[in-house]
């Protein structure tokens, strides 16, 4: 019996040393993922502190956030609110930088112009008592940013008397922006702190709100397709120092490149803005307007409910670029704004296809000259009354 008990001791002896040795190795891959994780979030927290979520977005003014600040910044330390504010894309923001400029040679680039001299001049001349314009038209804006810009900033002691929108058909459906959080605007804007009041609108899905938090949440996640071009560049400069042609080099440029210029002769300015606004209106007519259409009607709620009187100005557009629209589109188009200005009593300027503005009155196929610039007050004035 004793020997039977010795052997079956025996026999337990390995078997207990496996176990023992098998739960070491579990507690050690536990201490080593541990530890791993605490590593990598004290690495994403200095990498946050360091880089800050706000320069993890380019402040280039052509394209990244720049021109956003600038504009944002110069509004908050208004003192006093102002008669007018001026909303839109280039297209508002070129003709009355345009205007005042012709003026006044002296002055700074578009991007730091936020005022017009020439409106306040023709507000004053009206009667309205110590009159102020800013303008936060940004490059690019959409009909969803335009909404974030009346609700986070037209408010309380900076709610101006009027507000002008220009719009036209790219502010609801551009082929360089997939959805309404691929804008500037929304990725300068919108963030952790304000996250709850745009949840819904910009992020329908979980997937999408996921998709947010974890951008702003982890800092490797939210600078994934920057570090892939730079592995891009860097995988291209090997391809070249071994002679091997990249798939992902182009030779030269192509349409896609081509966009506002202010400088060039008539000619250059004029091709490059049908280049342009072909690439924008691709697939136009398919596409369903009613999200962005949704945004401008928020937009104008929200300015109702705050008693801020707006125009909405159907911005004018070259004959050659209302030909790049397809069959009945912009008609259409004309019809949906019009019936949104009507149900929030909003004054509407359709201006879109008026024979008043030749093509002497534009810079390029869309954007207005100083010229124009004259002709677009003179319609605003028009409609405009003093409260």
């Amino acid at each position: 019996m004793p020997a039977t008990l010795d052997r079956t001791s025996s026999n337990r002896a390995p078997e207990q040393k496996q176990s023992a040795s098998g739960k070491g190795g579990w507690a050690l891959v536990r201490t080593a993922t541990i530890w791993a994780t605490a590593l990598f979030l004290t690495i994403n927290v200095l990498l946050w502190k360091v880089a800050g979520e706000e320069k993890t977005i380019s402040k280039d003014l052509w394209s990244g956030s720049g021109s956003i600040d600038l504009a944002v910044d110069g509004f908050k330390v208004l003192k006093k609110p102002p008669t007018v504010v001026l909303l839109g894309s280039s297209l508002m923001m070129f003709p009355f930088f345009a205007m005042d400029v012709e003026r006044d040679k002296s002055l700074g680039d578009i991007f730091h112009h936020h005022g017009s001299a020439v409106l306040t001049e023709k507000l004053q001349n009206a009667g309205f008592k110590n009159p102020s314009v800013y303008s936060l038209a940004i490059f690019g804006q959409m009909s969803s940013d335009a909404f974030i810009y009346v609700n986070e900033y037209l408010q309380g002691d900076k709610s101006p008397d009027w507000l002008v929108l220009g719009i036209a058909p790219r502010d609801f459906s551009d082929h360089d922006l997939p959805a309404p959080t691929a804008t500037f605007t929304f990725k300068r804007l919108v963030g952790l702190s304000n996250f709850s009041r745009y949840a819904e609108l910009y992020l329908p899905t979980w997937q999408d709100k996921i998709e947010f938090l974890c951008s702003h949440v982890c800092f490797f996640y939210n600078r994934r397709w920057r570090l892939q071009q730079e592995f891009d560049k860097a995988l291209n400069k090997v391809y070249g120092w071994a002679g091997i042609e990249s798939k992902t080099q182009t030779g030269k440029a192509t349409e896609a490149t081509a966009g506002f210029m202010l400088n060039g002769t008539t000619e250059q300015r004029w091709e490059n803005s049908l280049k342009e606004y072909r690439r924008r209106y691709r697939d136009i007519g398919e596409r369903d307007l009613s999200l962005q259409m949704r945004f401008l009607d928020r937009l104008l709620s929200v300015c109702q409910e705050r008693h801020i009187r707006v125009v909405l100005v159907n911005m004018p557009l070259s004959g050659a670029n209302r030909a790049l629209l397809p069959g009945e589109f912009y008609c259409r188009f004309r019809g949906q704004i019009a019936d949104l200005a009507g149900k929030h009593q909003a004054k509407m300027l359709d201006l879109g296809d008026s024979s008043e503005f030749v093509k002497d009155d534009f810079w390029d196929t869309t954007h207005l000259n100083h010229f124009g610039g004259h002709k677009l007050v003179n319609h605003l004035m028009r409609v405009m009354e003093i409260n």
